[in-house]
């Protein structure tokens, strides 16, 4: 992490004294969350919220469930960190729902470039959200590990779970459903109170 800051440092600085910092979009993110029991020498044991942490005492999941390999917040809900001085106000932040997919198509739309219908398929134009105009973003979106599928719609996140890595419309099942307005730490599966929902969600993800 100290190396990866300097990293971030250096990048920022040499723009800089180039001229380029005015017109020119930094992105800082990750692709999937903190990394447990992946056989590094590194202390820690299952994904789990608050279990077998040791890294001076820092326990990377935060608030959220989960870690790397897993479906849970923790391990697919990660930093988005936007800079474009002039056009994003600094200092801001945003609840809008977002996925890196979408990256793709945004820039697409800001550059003047039209996509092709084989192009980028599964990316949508979030240009607005990403820079901070609009405090929604997307109305849902798929999350994809291993044997597992999360659909997150609004506040409501449904998971699924296939028996193999083959994942078809026809052989997955619910097996989760969680309200993250309420319950961000994933631990009060709703799927009894909520079968409505449940098979709402689940037929929207089949689609």
């Amino acid at each position: 992490m100290v190396q990866f800051d300097w990293s971030t440092g250096e990048i920022l600085k040499t723009l800089e004294a180039h001229g380029l910092t005015e017109n020119t979009i930094v992105i800082f993110s990750s692709d999937n969350g903190p990394v447990y029991n992946d056989g590094y020498q590194d202390g820690t044991e299952d994904g789990e919220k608050g279990g077998g942490i040791d890294h001076n005492g820092h326990d990377g999941s935060g608030i959220y469930r989960g870690g790397k390999y897993q479906i849970y917040e923790a391990g697919t809900r990660v930093p988005f960190i936007i800079r474009w001085p002039g056009k994003i106000q600094p200092g801001t932040s945003s609840d809008a729902l977002v996925s890196q997919i979408d990256l793709l198509a945004s820039f697409a739309k800001l550059v003047g470039v039209e996509l092709e219908d084989h192009e980028a398929y599964d990316s949508r134009n979030t240009l607005d959200a990403f820079l901070g105009n609009d405090q929604k973003g997307q109305d849902h979106i798929i999350q994809f590990i291993r044997k597992q599928l999360a659909l997150r719609d609004g506040d409501w996140k449904l998971v699924v779970e296939a028996p193999s890595r083959r994942i078809t419309a026809q052989n997955i099942q619910p097996t989760m459903l969680f309200n993250l307005a309420e319950d961000v730490g994933e631990e009060n599966n709703l799927m009894e109170q909520h079968p409505e929902r449940v098979d709402a969600m689940f037929s929207m993800l089949q689609k």
